[in-house]
């Protein structure tokens, strides 16, 4: 076994810069691996983050998005009138993506009591709004966005301060939250919003009453009801779509190692062909020699994965520590865990053995005398 690592570690410094090409190559993929593993291991976590709400919301019945809805006060009433019994109380939301500081955020006005209740909002650090240009953020976007209390933040042209972090227990994406009044006087909407919501009483059904709702002509006309959590659930089939894709990916960029070990190994049997037939004719069986391959195949490998993983390691501590990812208002959190490297390290073996199974099947009928002149 020594002797064999020793002939390895031979053989591949005997033509180092090739052998150093094929390691970054190969760590380019095994990086490659990597990053789309943390991808779906950090869009599953987002996705799993959905609660259940006992709200109902009502929005246009032509809107793809909330924010190019439009209700007026009216709305509220009729939802009052079909379900007195059921809708504990309504309120109007004013809802907008927005670009702020180079990333695509959602800005609601609610009003200030419904915050910690309806919405279920828990304050972390700081206080409520309790007066004009405040707001309060989510702490995934704080985290995202490097903001603090105190942090001064430009929306629809005009600087707010962040008086309070909160936990959106309700809505694992977050937002940035100011009271509806505030969005009243930001936005120009005296007389429209986007979304009505309809907390309901906890004994309350909640598709029956949607069923109620939805059943009425005075809604049913120009109006949708939703439960709340369709809107969480339309982004969990996205981060879904994004797991499975990433996944794919993910084995996908792995089978380049077979590729690129069945080249490598390939070239050095060819240009070697004389040195290997007098392996022959010294006593090297066929299986010996396909050992040799493939600890060669190993060293490579492991070479590779290695400076994949480390160079990928850094990145990612660099850009958690001075620039977040986050996808929507969500962070993601991208590391290398155990088991995902424990785990792209068995497949980038297994593709490996694969390519130098392939290449010594094609050499499998060298003679003691082929390659020689």
């Amino acid at each position: 076994m020594l002797a064999l690592g020793y002939f390895t570690l031979k053989d591949l410094m005997h033509d180092r810069w090739r052998s150093l090409l094929t390691i970054i190559s190969l760590a380019v993929v095994v990086s490659g691996y990597l990053l789309l593993a943390s991808l779906s291991r950090a869009f599953l976590i987002v996705g799993k983050q959905s609660q259940v709400t006992n709200n109902l919301v009502i929005i246009s019945a032509d809107a793809i998005d909330p924010m190019e809805s439009s209700l007026d006060e009216e709305i509220l009433q009729t939802a009052r009138e079909i379900a007195p019994d059921q809708i504990q109380r309504t309120f109007p939301t004013l809802f907008r993506h927005m670009d702020i500081e180079g990333r695509i955020l959602q800005v609601r006005a609610v009003p200030l009591e419904e915050m910690p209740t309806s919405l279920g909002l828990t304050l972390l650090d700081g206080r409520w709004p309790s007066g004009s240009r405040q707001i309060v953020v989510g702490e995934e976007i704080a985290r995202v966005a490097s903001w603090r209390i105190g942090s001064t933040v430009n929306i629809y042209g005009a600087d707010f301060q962040v008086t309070g972090l909160v936990r959106a227990t309700e809505h694992n994406l977050g937002a940035i939250w100011m009271t509806y009044s505030e969005g009243q006087s930001l936005f120009g909407m005296q007389h429209s919003f986007q979304v009505a919501y309809l907390p309901l009483v906890p004994s309350a059904n909640l598709e029956s009453v949607r069923s109620l709702l939805q059943a009425d002509p005075r809604i049913s006309t120009h109006y949708t009801v939703y439960l709340e959590n369709t809107v969480s659930d339309g982004y969990n089939q996205v981060t879904h779509n994004l797991v499975t894709l990433s996944s794919i990916m993910a084995i996908v960029s792995l089978l380049a190692i077979t590729f690129g070990i069945y080249n490598s190994t390939s070239l050095s049997l060819t240009e070697r062909s004389n040195e290997i037939s007098l392996l022959r004719v010294i006593g090297f069986t066929q299986g010996k020699l396909r050992g040799f391959l493939l600890s060669r195949a190993l060293v490579l490998t492991l070479a590779a994965y290695s400076l994949g993983w480390v160079v990928l390691d850094f990145y990612y501590y660099y850009r958690n520590l001075h620039s977040p990812m986050g996808f929507s208002e969500a962070p993601l959190n991208l590391s290398l865990t155990p088991s995902t490297s424990l785990l792209g390290l068995g497949l980038a073996t297994t593709f490996a053995f694969l390519g130098v199974w392939l290449t010594s099947r094609r050499f499998a009928p060298l003679s003691p005398i082929s390659g020689s002149d």
